[in-house]
């Protein structure tokens, strides 16, 4: 069965004029997209962001050869800044990893001189930020890690934001991603991806419940593989609420 998250629960983590803007302006009325569906295409015109509801979305660059790196993935309660009036150009291609319901953000909601337009500018300032912390912590695994270290990270990113919204069951999660797709997030082939899950499986590090869902058994030594601290992390790649209003 799949856990939605609505706008009444993503607005509880909001400051009060942002859920009075979201709730009260009609042109925020959320939007829905089957997965699979291309949303935006990297350099496709853009002047917008987007407020994910429900399911998961990834950005992604791709090769003249087809190779496709995932350079960050969309989950619940996340804003993405796709592009801007000065910058109006998608860097990365957005793609519905499962359904999606979110809610695009025009520049003239951005920027409007209400005070629930600063709370907003607010809130997407702290969003570059912290979108910058996981993907520099992604990145330097890309470059330096193990398999087991890129995939203990990525899985304990995963975690610790779907957690801070309320999407976390002990330690267990939904985790639609394909195998495919989670290779293409930690720069590893389908096969490595598969054998390194299996390995953590064996060890007990991980357990699936279901297809569509993943158990992390053992945090401490998924943290070891993944050479983080958990509470540092959580620090660097979550904002801290309320912002100012």
């Amino acid at each position: 069965m799949t856990t939605r998250i609505t706008p009444a629960i993503v607005s509880r983590h909001l400051p009060g004029t942002l859920q009075s803007m979201l709730a009260g302006d009609g042109a925020f009325k959320p939007r829905r997209a089957p997965r699979g569906t291309i949303m935006v295409r990297e350099n496709d015109r853009a002047d917008h962001s987007i407020l994910l509801l429900n399911g998961w979305i990834s950005l992604s660059k791709t090769l003249p050869s087809g190779d496709v790196q995932i350079i960050d993935l969309m989950l619940p309660g996340d804003f993405a800044l796709v592009g801007t009036q000065m910058v109006p150009v998608a860097a990365a291609t957005m793609e519905a990893l499962s359904d999606v319901e979110y809610i695009l953000i025009g520049p003239e909601q951005a920027n409007g001189p209400s005070a629930a337009s600063a709370t907003l500018r607010h809130v997407l300032a702290a969003c570059i930020l912290t979108t910058q912390s996981r993907t520099s912590e992604l990145l330097l695994r890309l470059g330096r890690g193990t398999a087991a270290n890129r995939i203990a990270y990525a899985l304990l990113e995963v975690f610790i934001r779907l957690q801070a919204v309320g999407l976390v069951k002990g330690t267990r999660f939904e985790f639609p991603i394909t195998q495919q797709k989670f290779g293409e997030f930690t720069g590893m082939t389908n096969v490595h991806v598969c054998r390194t899950l299996r390995r953590f499986e064996t060890e007990g590090l991980i357990g699936h419940p279901d297809h569509q869902s993943i158990e992390l058994l053992n945090l401490p030594a998924l943290c070891a593989l993944a050479d983080i601290d958990l509470t540092l992390l959580r620090q660097e790649i979550l904002m801290r609420w309320p912002v100012p209003a």
